[in-house]
């Protein structure tokens, strides 16, 4: 599952996501709910668990899904991880 970890923050950090998904993410005023990418969703179960999986849009009838439970730090982690290597300005501290 880790390549699904790393698909989704190569193909959905970049300079336009970052803040809103760093925000969803962090934010402990959002419980529930998702944050859609342009490849995939983010569902937020709880402040700090999360379910990533792949959008497929016009699959009928699927009966599986690769999907991921993650927890909120190290989602941050990862996602300070990729924003470090493409450089982006006013990269968020985890702890704040």
């Amino acid at each position: 599952m880790e390549e699904l970890i790393k698909e989704f923050v190569e193909a959905e950090v970049n300079s336009i996501t970052y803040c809103d998904l760093w925000n969803f993410i962090k934010s402990n005023s959002i419980i529930r709910g998702t944050f859609e990418g342009q490849q995939h969703i983010v569902m937020k179960i709880s402040s700090g668990q999360f379910i990533i999986y792949r959008l497929n849009i016009g699959i009928e009838n699927t009966k599986y899904q690769p999907a991921v439970v993650i927890a909120k730090n190290y989602l941050l982690k990862k996602i300070n991880s990729r924003a470090y290597d493409l450089k982006l300005p006013d990269i968020q501290n985890i702890f704040d």
